[in-house]
């Protein structure tokens, strides 16, 4: 039987490792713990079958014990110094209620380090197992999210023939400003250690294709190849081959067969080229605040400041998109949120007066037009930068205070850069025009779209008006435009078919 007082219980059944030393029988033995590693509990018996446990502090003198039904956990040894106190009571008890056993150890020191010592192997041992247990489970979780995740068939044939989720540019590179020649490797070096390398700043989730652009496509009859590897693992997601004769100056496609439903975060390309006469050379841009996005090349050891300019699509993970012929899956006329840093710039074009503020950017590339009047109307302006195959700009406008009572008006019209409001509202250089659209109720966005009949690459203005109809009051007349996008057509963006990785 072993008994305690209130103040050990809470030590006897925590989780630190413990030693029970038994005191033995002359008065003149102290104990003094040799490590503060384990926690050393003390106790003593008269007739070698009942054992108290004593406090460090005021020895076992007018205590109210607590009969200890359940042995103490985590206790690796009983010690008896010398052999001076027998153990078989204590070890009879400990096997009768029941608990993990410690070791009984009769000797001096030395044995009980010996002991302690044999114990830590196996401890350290059973949690090697375990945290290897705990990899593998681990790893075969990450495993099954990886690869078992899936849209139910008859859910992605929905959403591709209603097209709600068309693919978006998630990230673009600023404008390029030089190039470099990609690495030309042997037949015994290895992509992963002899190519180019580019780290993505997004990850594998919804990721649907990758835009390269090309200065020089390269000559002879050389092969560029194309690696999309997942750092984590190690692994290879996509891998793209094209003969130098396939590829042209300006953006290459890459495209998966459908959106990657894989969930690898840390993303890389790893470019090199064999033979032929010279390497292509890839557009590349200032990474500005990104430095970790750097690309690495093997003739050189450290980054320069530089990365590929890119352009990386998305779309709902799982989805493939919507091919025009059997060749090959294209974006569907992909949607370009126009930059904020692009909508920022919008001006006024007419000199309008008004007590109130009636034009400005408001934020999150929102821009205020105020109607002012049935004739002339208010006018902005955005500069869009040179698109390869804008097919369209739509844009959203509103009425933004819910006291309005007038239906106001507004259009959206693309123009060649360089023309101004009157010719806008004239059709005068017009690509595309909205035509004027009534806003019926307060507080509910429209959508207004100008479509061009032709995809445009040049320098275009994107003008959008508002006015007060016939009658009309100026009264909470706030009008807000936002969401700026542009349309672009495939066929005209990329000069050639998407290209697809090598099953």
């Amino acid at each position: 039987m072993l008994r305690a007082s209130a103040e050990l219980l809470p030590v006897l059944y925590s989780g630190r490792p413990k030693i029970l030393v038994v005191k033995p029988r002359t008065l003149s033995w102290s104990f003094v713990p040799p490590t503060d590693a384990l926690c050393w509990l003390v106790a003593e018996t008269s007739n070698g079958t009942d054992f108290v446990l004593l406090n460090q502090d005021d020895g076992a003198a007018e205590i109210d014990w607590h009969t200890i039904e359940l042995p103490p956990t985590n206790v690796w040894a009983v010690w008896s110094p010398e052999g001076a106190v027998p153990l078989a009571g204590l070890a009879d008890w400990w096997s009768r209620v029941g608990g993990a056993e410690p070791i009984f150890v009769h000797g001096d020191a030395a044995t009980l380090s010996a002991v302690l010592i044999e114990r830590s192997l196996a401890e350290v041992d059973r949690l090697t197992r375990a945290n290897q247990l705990l990899i593998e489970d681990l790893a075969s979780l990450r495993e099954s999210w990886a690869h078992n995740v899936r849209l139910p068939p008859e859910l992605e044939e929905l959403l591709a023939n209603l097209r709600v989720a068309p693919p978006r540019l998630v990230f673009e590179t600023p404008a390029a400003y030089g190039d470099t020649a990609v690495p030309v490797t042997g037949p015994a070096d290895s992509i992963s250690t002899a190519g180019l390398r580019q780290r993505l700043p997004i990850g594998a989730r919804g990721l649907l294709g990758i835009d390269l652009h090309l200065t020089a496509p390269g000559t002879g009859d050389g092969v560029v190849e194309v690696q999309l590897v997942a750092r984590e693992a190690d692994a290879e997601l996509a891998r793209w081959r094209m003969s130098y004769r396939e590829i042209n100056a300006g953006w290459l496609p890459l495209r998966l067969p459908a959106a990657s439903t894989l969930t690898w975060r840390a993303l890389e390309l790893r470019i090199h080229a064999s033979g032929g006469a010279t390497a292509p050379r890839l557009s590349s841009a200032p990474t500005g605040l990104l430095k970790e996005y750097a690309f690495s090349r093997p003739d050189s050891g450290t980054a320069n400041g530089t990365m590929l300019a890119l352009r990386l699509w998305g779309g709902l993970p799982g989805v493939g998109t919507v091919a025009s012929s059997d060749a090959a899956p294209l974006p569907a006329n992909p949607v370009v949120a126009i930059p904020e840093h692009v909508t920022a710039a919008v001006r006024s074009t007419r000199e309008l007066t008004w007590a109130y503020p009636y034009f400005g950017y408001l934020d999150r590339g929102r821009v205020l037009l105020r109607p002012l009047r049935v004739t002339p109307a208010s006018a902005a302006c955005i500069s869009l930068p040179a698109v390869s195959g804008l097919a369209a700009v739509s844009c959203e406008a509103k009425i933004d205070d819910g006291l309005c009572k007038t239906r106001l008006l507004v259009q959206l019209v693309v123009t060649r850069s360089g023309h101004g409001p009157d010719d806008a509202e004239q059709d005068v250089g017009v690509l595309a025009s909205s035509g004027w659209i009534e806003l019926a109720e307060p507080l509910k966005p429209y959508t207004l779209i100008a479509r061009l009949p032709e995809p445009e690459s040049g320098l275009v203005d994107v003008h959008f008006f508002s006015r007060l109809p016939q009658g009309g009051t100026l009264a909470h007349g706030r009008v807000v435009f936002g969401r700026f996008e542009a349309e672009l057509n495939e066929r005209a963006a990329w000069n050639r078919d998407p290209v697809l990785p090598e099953l």
